[in-house]
């Protein structure tokens, strides 16, 4: 068994600097030029030839056999940084989420893994991801076949987790992962309301899209409270309503915007069913019509209970410590692979506040533990090493 650690360990300057190169020049989205660069100059000087899918890129080492698919995703969220480190990007996008990270420890691992690619009992294919934080790039690639050609039988994500961010051990070289549930997933709605306008005196002459709205938002809160069982929780957030434009006319139309996180397949798909069926039905009550749109969304992050057992076992070999965890309702894009093949996602830890690093995810102030790259590269390899070892056809 090869010690992944140790040579991880060893290329540590270079993946802080890839990682430094990237946060430097953070990008948002679909549009990555910057970054795509960076790792495509990085998987060419390892032999590779990589290839644009989907708005991001992949490549694959290995040889015939199964196929793990190893995941980072590039992109960054549109924040302007108030980190004050040197390398901080000034260009009005932040890698405030590790999103920097994900992609230098994937890097890491394709250089490491080439190298002993003859030893692999199979095939590891390698996703590096645009998109995360608009929920649309996982997709975006599978769509374009990243799980096809090679066929692709299970896949691996890893996140960085610093700061204020659960009740788990922060402290580098923890891993953390969900035994089943990881995390929730998210869908984002608008639902928009027409009803019939009228002076605010004659109310009987109009139909008040206010009115429906509101009714409509009581109806969806009172259903979870009736559908839904305490220890499964599952939340319906109704988070802006816009309508009217006066204190004395009856509006037109309204505007209802919000949002719905589960834990299970089965309860997001109920609450999305349901919530249609009440905004039709109560809009339909009160003499007006309502449309119910997702604007983006993802299944929760589920990991394959047998996988799950099996890849914390490989990590141990190159972690100081492997806990499993609560799940947590914050969402990733990961999920859709999870729809389609054997999924593992865990987190490795950057320090938390009682290590100096007291601000969260997404907190344009935030800072971690660099010395957490080597963990993540080593625990990338030795999974993909140990997964393809016990699953050879």
């Amino acid at each position: 068994m090869t010690d992944y650690f140790k040579e991880a360990e060893a290329i540590e300057n270079e993946l802080i600097s890839n990682r430094r190169r990237i946060h430097e020049n953070a990008e948002l989205g679909f549009d990555l030029p910057k970054t795509i660069e960076t790792v495509k100059q990085a998987l060419r000087s390892y032999g590779y030839e990589p290839q644009e899918l989907g708005g991001g890129i992949t490549c694959t080492c290995g040889r015939r056999g199964k196929t793990l698919l190893l995941r980072a995703d590039m992109d960054a969220l549109p924040q302007n940084e108030e980190s004050g480190l040197p390398f901080a990007c000034r260009d009005g996008a932040c890698h405030s989420c590790g999103h920097d990270a994900h992609t230098a420890m994937l890097l890491g691992a394709a250089k490491l893994l080439r190298e002993h690619e003859s030893e692999l009992g199979g095939t590891v294919k390698f996703m590096f991801q645009p998109a995360e934080e608009l929920l649309k790039g996982s997709q975006s690639m599978i769509d374009a076949g990243i799980l096809r050609d090679p066929d692709v039988d299970a896949a691996m994500g890893l996140h960085m987790n610093f700061g204020p961010c659960g009740p788990h051990d922060l402290r580098v070289g923890t891993m953390g992962y969900g035994e089943k549930e990881m995390m929730a997933s998210a869908d984002e709605f608008r639902i928009t309301v027409k009803g019939k306008p009228s002076h605010g005196s004659t109310p009987e002459g109009g139909v008040n899209a206010v009115s429906i709205a509101a009714a409509i938002i009581t109806a969806a809160q009172q259903m979870m409270t009736l559908e839904f069982s305490c220890d499964d929780p599952t939340v319906l957030a109704f988070c802006k309503l816009n309508a009217g434009t006066a204190a004395n006319i009856i509006p037109e139309d309204a505007e209802i915007m919000g949002n719905i996180r589960a834990f299970s397949r089965g309860n997001r798909e109920h609450v999305k069913k349901r919530l249609g069926e009440i905004t039709e039905s109560v809009a339909r009550t009160w003499r007006g019509t309502a449309e119910l749109e997702f604007t983006v969304g993802t299944d929760p992050n589920v990991n394959d209970e047998e996988m799950a057992a099996e890849m914390s076992l490989y990590a141990e070999d190159v972690m100081e410590r492997v806990v499993a965890i609560k799940p947590v309702r914050g969402s990733e894009d990961f999920a859709n692979l999870g729809k389609h093949v054997p999924s593992f996602f865990a987190v490795i830890c950057a320090g938390g506040p009682e290590q100096g690093y007291e601000h969260a995810m997404h907190d344009p102030q935030m800072t971690w533990d660099e010395k957490a790259l080597k963990y993540g590269t080593a625990a990338f390899c030795r999974c993909a090493e140990g997964w393809l070892a016990n699953h050879q056809e």
